[in-house]
């Protein structure tokens, strides 16, 4: 496999994880909560914009 496909799976992997772990944060009703959610949600957002670079083909 080329190394393109590999970043590919791990950022999908990265996406997946973060999506995760900023719902669970959505939830948290902890004083650090507000910080986790920002921070997930960033990481989420990131993976998915270069996901959309991936299967965009320019």
């Amino acid at each position: 496999m080329e190394f393109s496909r590999y970043v590919y799976i791990v950022v999908l992997a990265v996406f997946v994880v973060s999506g995760r772990k900023f719902l669970d944060a959505w939830r948290s009703e902890a004083p650090s909560g507000r910080m986790r959610r920002f921070a997930f949600g960033a990481l989420c957002l990131a993976c998915f914009l270069i996901v959309a670079f991936f299967e965009v083909r320019l």
